[in-house]
């Protein structure tokens, strides 16, 4: 995927987050189309979910940590802006 498209949509969920006034740890879901690689909103997620370790691992940032200090009202340490990616990350569950 372009990382013209990654940062569209990291742009929509940031945008998204900031008319809704949400301040904290959460995910943004979008659908892609990868013939055309337009993306659709899914859901939004208020809360970590159980894939944090992916963002984890390309982000290198600790997400619980920092939203344990975002709950007890410490000032973020990053702006989204700030945050880099370090390649890439895969999730597999397999329920047998």
């Amino acid at each position: 995927m372009p990382s013209s498209v990654i940062d569209a949509m990291a742009s929509a969920a940031v945008n998204l987050s900031k008319a809704e006034n949400y301040q904290g740890a959460g995910t943004v879901e979008f659908i892609l189309d990868a013939n055309s690689d337009e993306f659709f909103f899914l859901e939004m997620n208020t809360r970590i979910q159980v894939e944090h370790p992916v963002t984890e691992l390309v982000t290198g940032l600790d997400l619980v940590q920092m939203q344990t200090r975002q709950a007890r009202g410490d000032q973020p340490v990053l702006k989204h802006a700030e945050i880099k990616r370090l390649g890439c990350a895969l999730e597999c569950r397999l329920f047998a």
